[in-house]
């Protein structure tokens, strides 16, 4: 229902109402959103109780800006010697999982692949701190896959992902990092149009 944009940013969550609606009970809403608010989907609001996660455009901005930094770095860090095993085994993967037409299994998916990108930088630090924006990552990627229907066949996600493949494997570090930083940069003002109709309307 937050996904699908059924329960808008900022919406309170009124588990009875929940229940109702999906013909469920309501210790069967409250575990589900216990575990919605493990991801960061579900956040406590003084004064409201429980809501739906509604980033404010500079989080989205922020994000968006570790994340450029990280990946732009792993980018600037590529030369003869990387091994892009790890990046070419995820593009392999997103690949298969183009085929179940399934949102989550392809961001999953997806977000490997830009995992297995900071992790060139063989630092477990960095790595670490990649993980802890993924929720938030996570979030915004599916909800870009399912108002642009990346899932379906047809879809520019896996030439998307090719081309920075493509442009790692060609060992030049501005190639990679130019590429890497177009394709986050269009994904970042995507995620806050979505963001913007869905807070509106």
């Amino acid at each position: 229902m937050i996904l699908e944009g059924e329960l808008k940013p900022g919406e309170r969550i009124r588990e009875s109402v929940i229940a109702d609606q999906l013909n469920i009970s309501r210790n069967t809403v409250r575990e589900a959103v216990r575990l919605l608010q493990g991801t960061g989907l579900v956040r406590y609001v003084f004064n409201r109780g429980l809501a739906v996660w509604d980033p404010s455009d500079e989080e989205v901005l922020d994000i968006y800006r570790a994340r450029l930094h990280l990946e732009t770095a792993a980018a600037a860090s590529v030369g003869y010697d990387t091994d892009l095993t790890k990046l070419n085994a995820a593009m392999e993967a997103l690949k298969d999982a183009m085929l179940t037409e399934d949102p989550r299994t392809i961001v999953e998916k997806d977000l490997d692949i830009h995992r297995a990108i900071v992790g060139l930088m063989n630092s477990p630090r960095l790595n670490k701190f990649y993980d802890e924006l993924l929720g938030d990552l996570r979030y915004f990627l599916l909800i870009l896959s399912l108002e642009h229907h990346e899932y379906e066949s047809g879809s520019t996600l896996e030439e998307e992902h090719q081309r920075i493949v493509t442009a790692f494997a060609s060992r030049d570090p501005e190639l990679a990092r130019t590429t890497i930083a177009e394709i986050i940069t269009e994904n970042r003002d995507e995620v806050r149009k979505i963001l913007a109709i869905r807070t509106a309307g």
